[in-house]
């Protein structure tokens, strides 16, 4: 019997966008090759909490030698509020699944910049508890990161249901025990979560 549906963020509750990343070249005059090195780098270490905000930014100024007063945390907040817009059906679900009474929990691979945004967005309402990447010092696939979320509510691997649109996320929670789908569709998550009982369908 599933006892809480664990979801993903980024590519399930909001779409994947170039908001971001095109904000910041234009904020900072940085083609998107350039920009490249920040995210397979420099914010992989952000996101577990190897780097605090203050450090990150010092770093993105050194990289890419700008003046450090211009590199501001809210060059970025700013930017990622842009990029947050509804995955289409999502709300609606996640409103469904609460009146039906379903503990719901999010497992998200996210900075400190960003941790107000996940913890007061629309959606946030929904979710019993927020797990984030930075505080917990892991992020998806490490098992680590499904470990935590595990060791919290003290329940078995197979008592999950997780939903994620990254297939090698989804896989590393298989291995792990819990049940896990790829995410596609709003509309054909519904009838996953009602083929095991989670909703009535």
């Amino acid at each position: 019997m599933i006892k809480l549906v664990l979801f993903d963020a980024v590519g399930v509750l909001f779409p994947l966008n170039k908001v971001v990343g095109d904000d910041l070249s234009a904020a900072f005059n940085l083609s998107e090759t350039q920009l490249k090195h920040m995210w397979d780098e420099l914010y992989p270490d952000y996101t577990i909490g190897k780097l605090s905000t203050e450090q990150f930014l010092d770093r993105f100024a050194e990289i890419y030698n700008l003046p450090r007063e211009k590199v501001t945390e809210s060059v970025f907040l700013e930017s990622f509020l842009r990029a947050l817009t509804p995955m289409p059906g999502m709300q609606e679900l996640l409103q469904k699944l609460h009146k039906a009474g379903v503990r719901m929990a999010m497992l998200s691979d996210t900075t400190p910049m960003f941790a107000y945004v996940r913890r007061n967005w629309i959606f946030s309402e929904f979710f019993d508890h927020i797990f984030l990447s930075f505080e917990i010092g892991h992020k998806k696939p490490d098992k680590a990161a499904f470990q935590a979320v595990i060791d919290h509510y003290q329940l078995q691997p197979n008592e999950f249901f997780f939903v994620d649109d990254n297939e090698q996320n989804v896989v590393a929670a298989q291995h792990l025990g819990l049940q896990a789908v790829q995410f596609t569709t709003a509309e054909t998550l519904a009838q996953k979560l009602a083929q095991v009982q989670v909703l009535e369908s």
